[in-house]
């Protein structure tokens, strides 16, 4: 790029010192005008050859007065800024190409050229089409052949892809939290879990996960993300309740530079980085009402627009969401939508407490334990029966999470290879009643709502699972969370009858 940009100069200082200038005064008028023909035939043989020069390099090259009026443009300018160079020429660079945010900051860019400063910068000049394009800039003071600085001359590389990755790069960043747990147990609950996400991976369908904090629902996204087509593209995690009320909208779909206080640049919206790919949305019964419309807009139609931008982009994404709190309470009491709770439960999944699969329990601790010791380089302490009684005991209420943590703070303080959990007497069976009647309301993964685009490749799937069996724990009726009666009836409303078994 380096050697270009010399070469750019040492063309236009070229051109800008082949005069016309006649030959010496000989006495003799035709040999004087025979020169003079010879002359201008030679200088325009030269500009020609470097105007070819400037035309095929791969950088844009802009030159303009004192005013930033464009004298030249190249052909390369033409492609970066969709503009024909009938259009550029005599326009005033800055207010052309740029945004008027940006056009104090660029005179006082140009006042400094014209004291002989050089200027390298990025910047996101305006297409015509409306789009917003990163270029990298080098800009130059243009002298006549006096010395005078009578311009500058840009010189333009498009950085759109670098700036982009760029973008998804402060993502990205934010989403490395290391490596993900495998989901442990063999609990019957866990499994009917467990066969719910080998059901729904496969398809588009979006996907609600239920659960009290701590439960496991980000480990479940990832697991369906990993199963589904489109597990070589981003998983995309937005935690809503982090997320400032007044940023929602600029955090799921971007905003361009400008677009308020404190936008000192382009920014990539959730969805549009989930592109292609699968978009988490954690806590999603904290997005505000305002924007609940906005959201099943981009649900149902994918489109939506960046914050301070009129320009409309198409995005394929799947939704999984998840929550601790009962939506279906929030849709009769109007904080949630309706609309948008049936568009986001197409497949319910709702995750057990750790209460009520205690027999993963020495699985979960003994996982734990190892992984606790790696972490610290330590041996790992033996999990006594007497330990594992203990974690049964106890009630859990911050579920897998809070056990997680209570095993490698006891690796931290196990002292001759013995385990102190800390646990004590905090619970009993009477607070394990307690907590499961203070419980929310279980939410039934189907209903014709919920399922009305992919009901009937559900339920034929359950079916194959269970071997036609619908009643029953291990039933498809259990599996898809319905009554048997109203799976019963579906099957044969649907003509499914030889399923049955």
């Amino acid at each position: 790029m380096g050697c270009a940009r010399k070469e750019v100069v040492s063309t236009v200082t070229a051109l800008r010192n082949e005069t016309p200038a006649a030959a010496a005064d000989s006495g003799d008028p035709t040999a004087l005008l025979a020169r003079t023909q010879d002359l201008s035939r030679r200088l325009q043989e030269r500009e020609e050859f470097y105007r070819s020069v400037l035309e095929s390099l791969g950088e844009g090259v802009l030159i303009t007065d004192r005013e930033n009026r464009i004298l030249y443009a190249n052909s390369r300018v033409e492609c970066l800024t969709g503009y024909s160079r009938a259009e550029l020429l005599g326009a005033v660079s800055h207010e052309l190409l740029t945004p008027k945010t940006e056009w104090p900051a660029m005179r006082r860019r140009l006042k400094e050229r014209l004291t002989g400063k050089e200027d390298e910068y990025e910047l996101e000049h305006a297409r015509k089409d409306g789009e917003r394009h990163w270029v990298s800039v080098r800009a130059l003071p243009y002298r006549n052949a006096r010395g005078d600085i009578v311009g500058t001359i840009g010189l333009f590389s498009c950085i759109k892809e670098q700036k982009n990755l760029e973008f998804e790069n402060e993502y990205l960043q934010e989403e490395l939290r290391g490596n993900y747990d495998a989901i442990v147990g063999d609990s019957p609950v866990l499994k009917k879990v467990l066969a719910q996400i080998e059901m729904v991976a496969p398809t588009n369908a979006n996907v609600l996960i239920l659960g009290e904090s701590g439960t496991g629902k980000e480990l479940v996204a990832r697991a369906i993300h990993d199963r589904s087509p489109r597990k070589a593209a981003a998983l995309v995690r937005v935690n809503c309740a982090s997320v400032p009320r007044e940023l929602f909208e600029s955090e799921f779909f971007g905003h361009v530079r400008g677009a308020f206080t404190g936008a000192i640049k382009d920014r990539v919206g959730r969805f549009e980085l989930a592109n292609g790919g699968t978009l988490f949305l954690d806590e999603i019964g904290e997005v505000p009402l305002e924007l609940q419309s906005k959201l099943l807009r981009v649900l149902q139609e994918g489109q939506l627009e960046k914050v301070g931008e009129e320009r409309t982009r198409t995005v394929d994404v799947r939704i999984i969401a998840a929550t601790n709190r009962p939506l279906a309470d929030e849709v009769k009491t109007g904080r949630f939508r309706e609309d948008l709770y049936y568009r986001l439960s197409v497949f319910p999944i709702e995750l057990p407490p750790l209460r009520d699969r205690t027999e993963d329990i020495p699985k979960l601790a003994q996982h734990f334990l190892q992984q606790s010791a790696r972490k610290l380089g330590v041996n790992a302490p033996r999990l006594t029966p007497a330990n594992v009684k203990e974690l049964q005991s106890y009630d859990w209420p911050g579920n897998v999470r809070e056990l997680q943590n209570v095993i490698e703070r006891a690796v931290i303080r196990a002292h001759k290879g013995q385990l102190d959990l800390g646990l004590g007497h905090t619970s009993s069976i009477a607070s394990r009643t307690a907590r499961k009647t203070d419980s929310a309301p279980k939410v039934t993964p189907a209903s014709l709502h919920e399922l009305k685009h992919h009901e009937r490749t559900f339920i034929v799937e359950a079916l194959g699972k269970t071997r036609g069996k619908i009643y029953g724990p291990d039933g498809a009726a259990a599996l898809l969370g319905l009554k048997p009666t109203t799976l019963s009836s579906k099957v044969h409303r649907m003509g499914l009858k030889k399923l049955i078994g």
